[in-house]
């Protein structure tokens, strides 16, 4: 099982347990009503008419239609009885899944394989793979329609030899790049700016490997203290706004710190959350 397939059968079960436990809340307030027994008898206009079992007299009784709220909480308890049933059956099926699944991606069954028979990273055969692949293409390709924006602002060289603008994304992307995710450096993403088209300039433009086709845009900010740089990152985060580009969502913001430095604990938390989830079955279970 890919990470891919974890990550949806993840939020399933997650999905399934909370549905258990509203409905399992649900079912001891009617707990009374599960006993009994309903006896239904329609009648020729179509109208149904329900009978309860009395278990002191031994025999049904009249209980009223199908509004009458006795009746419909005997209905509701025996649904919810079955469902609850049917969910814990469910719940411990998809546990056994994702506790016993192996991983079947190229590099899992790579890593099986002695040394000899070990192919090279770059030989990846993984569906996968060749997704983000054509996605970076693609996207590349599209770039190049684009002049480059003030090339001469271009001025550190990164292990691939892409020119970025600072430092700090200079570090970002040789980081994506060891890891090994799909991105692209300053993707031209067209938006709406007082009624307008106008191009926005993310910094870094990365393939979920969630569902290979959600896009996560992610700017880095390197001059807080300057003024004039602090206005151009608010009106870019308001720009964002408008186009729905929600951050925390769509768009993540990460900084220099305030003397200098560079901390990259927040692009590995946005990695391991929204890009390459990494799931551990303990915490599921």
């Amino acid at each position: 099982m890919n990470d891919r397939c974890r990550y949806e059968l993840t939020s399933y079960l997650n999905e399934i347990k909370a549905q258990y436990a509203a409905q399992s809340s649900r079912l001891q307030q009617l707990d009374r009503y599960v006993s009994r027994r309903l006896k239904v008898n329609k009648a020729k206009n179509g109208r149904q008419y329900y009978y309860v079992f009395d278990e002191k007299e031994n025999r049904f009784r009249y209980l009223g239609k199908k509004d009458n709220e006795d009746v419909c909480k005997i209905l509701e308890a025996h649904y919810l009885q079955l469902s609850t049933r049917e969910l814990q059956h469910e719940i411990a099926v998809v546990e056994r899944a994702l506790r016993f699944s192996r991983n079947i991606d190229y590099d899992s069954i790579n890593k099986l394989l002695s040394n000899t028979y070990r192919n090279s990273p770059l030989t990846g055969f993984s569906v996968t793979s060749n997704i983000a692949k054509e996605w970076k293409l693609s996207m590349e390709t599209y770039k190049q329609s684009f002049p480059t924006f003030r090339p001469e602002e271009l001025i550190h060289r990164t292990r691939d030899g892409t020119m970025v603008r600072s430092l700090g994304e200079a570090l970002i992307y040789n980081y994506l790049l060891d890891i090994g995710v799909a991105f692209v450096y300053e993707l031209p993403l067209r938006i709406r700016f007082g009624g307008k088209d106008c191009l926005l300039l993310p910094d870094f433009t990365i393939l979920s490997e969630i569902d290979y086709k959600t896009v996560i845009y992610l700017e880095h900010q390197g001059m807080m203290n300057d003024p004039k740089y602090r206005n151009k990152f608010n009106e870019k985060v308001y720009k964002y706004w408008l186009n729905d580009y929600i951050p925390e969502r769509d768009v993540f913001f990460t900084f220099d710190l305030p003397n200098g430095g560079f901390d990259d604990r927040p692009i590995k938390s946005i990695i391991s959350r929204y890009i390459r989830p990494q799931i551990s079955i303990e915490n599921i279970l």
